[in-house]
Formats: structure tokens, sequence, C-alpha cells
């Protein structure tokens, strides 16, 4: 019986270590890009517009207006210098379900982000 109790114990910790490991981020581009980016301007005709990323450890969502609403997860392709790649995978929203892919551009000194190459920069949301 006790070992029974030690061994369930033992397999309980196991489990808990790989799932707590899982939920940490340890790639810097990745831990640089996680909570919410925005992006935000006025059209010629004079109306207003954002889009907002949110990246959170695998899952990320984007919200915009015009209304856009997109979804799911994602896992890195490559990570060099500045430039994070990621897979994005499981999505739901207006922008379909195929899996695609982002690469990202950091620009730590001014704490923010450009997208596949974009030119205008989304700023970290505080």
């Amino acid at each position: 019986m006790k070992f029974q109790k030690t061994l369930l114990i033992t397999i309980s910790l196991i489990i808990l270590s790989s799932l707590a490991c899982s939920w940490i981020v340890t790639d810097p581009n990745e831990q640089f890009i996680q909570g919410t980016w925005n992006q935000s301007g006025t059209l010629p005709e004079g109306f207003g517009w954002y889009s907002k990323y949110t990246f959170d450890k695998g899952g990320f969502t984007v919200q915009g207006y015009p209304p856009l609403r997109q979804s799911g997860s994602y896992r890195i392709l490559n990570s060099k210098g500045d430039t994070i790649e990621l897979e994005l995978y499981d999505q739901k929203g207006d922008l379909g379900t195929e899996n695609s892919k982002v690469t990202i551009t950091i620009d730590r000194a001014k704490d923010a982000i450009s997208l596949n190459g974009g030119k205008d920069f989304y700023s970290r949301v505080k």
C-alpha cells in the first residue's frame, strides 16, 4: 500500500513538472512578444481603425476594427537575432482556418514589433 502511494505521488510530480515546463517560455524572442500589441490610425476618409495582436504562451488572438477576429495556437519555426517566425495553426475566425506563417521583427529599443516586414510597428499595450 505504501509503495502504491509513493508511486502515485512520484508519477503525479513528474506529470506536474512536465506541465509546468510547457508553460515556461525560454526563447528570448518569444518572451519579448508575450502580451498585447496595438496599432491604430485614421483612413483618408476619416474613419478610425485598429489592429491588436495578443501572444500568450503558445496561443494568439487578433482583434481589429473594421471588425476582425482570429484566434488559435502558434509554434516557433525559427528564432534568430531580432526575428521570430511563427506558424499559426488551429485557427478560427475571419481569416480562415488554414495554417499560416507570420514573421515578427522586434525593435527592443522602441518596445515594438512589426509583422511580415511591414514598416508600421505595433506598440506594446501596458
